[in-house]
């Protein structure tokens, strides 16, 4: 409103024409016909230029406002359109802290003492004939694993259940085989079943005594684990 009263007051073109004679041409033309027919001029009036720049910065500021807000909601994800629950839920790639599962943006640790710092428990462990799920487990199997050796955390008996992707049918799936001897990095998942912090990184094949890690795991486990697991040195 502030702005709409100042652009209405404004006067650009303010009427400056003298109505009155300059006192030089007032005295010119007193010669030449007499001091009686001659009016004294009168001060010429300023222009008032400052009403008009005002008005002008004022609409300029308004102009500016008006195009930051614009722009802004251009590139708010939670402006019209835009949606910021979805702008949170893109991958991100490999983090630390974040699920594993079937997308490429399950944590990757790059270090022994990050890798078996996340795990709740890790297990010596023989694998039993896996079971796949259907419905919303689609995908998975979940096999039961017997306890040999426990290296960090507890289990709540000999054998535990373990919920992994099925190899196979996705991009990223651990190669576990029923039979056979495994170290397992663990986190305490849903109803009682564990999962794998890391489907390259969640598991050593046990060969020989010693714990033989996944193509594209270049982490070994610590001496720590090893020694409470039973295992020879790591020989990769």
């Amino acid at each position: 409103m502030r702005v709409k009263s100042l652009i209405k007051n404004a006067n650009p073109v303010p009427h400056t024409a003298p109505e009155t004679l300059s006192a030089r041409a007032a005295d010119e033309l007193s010669s030449l016909v007499g001091s009686g027919h001659v009016t004294s001029p009168a001060p010429a009036r300023r222009a008032p230029r400052r009403g008009f720049l005002v008005a002008a910065v004022a609409c300029g500021a308004a102009a500016a406002v008006a195009g930051v807000t614009f722009f802004g909601l251009q590139g708010d994800p939670a402006g019209a359109g835009g949606d910021r629950a979805g702008a949170r839920s893109g991958s991100a790639g490999p983090a630390e802290g974040t699920g594993g599962g079937l997308t490429a943006d399950e944590p990757y640790f790059a270090g022994t003492a990050a890798l078996e710092k996340a795990a709740d428990v890790i297990v010596r462990t023989r694998l039993g004939a896996g079971q796949q799920g259907s419905g919303d487990d689609a995908g998975t199997t979940v096999a039961t694993a017997k306890v040999l050796a426990t290296a960090k955390g507890r289990t709540p008996g000999d054998a535990i259940q373990v919920s992994y992707t099925t190899p196979g049918s996705g991009p990223e799936t651990a190669g576990l085989t029923a039979g056979k001897e495994y170290v397992l990095l663990l986190d305490k998942g849903d109803g009682g079943r564990y999962v794998l912090v890391n489907t390259t990184q969640g598991w050593y094949e046990v060969e020989d005594g010693t714990a033989v890690a996944a193509q594209g795991n270049r982490v070994a486990l610590s001496p720590r684990v090893r020694e409470a697991l039973r295992l020879a040195p790591w020989n990769r």
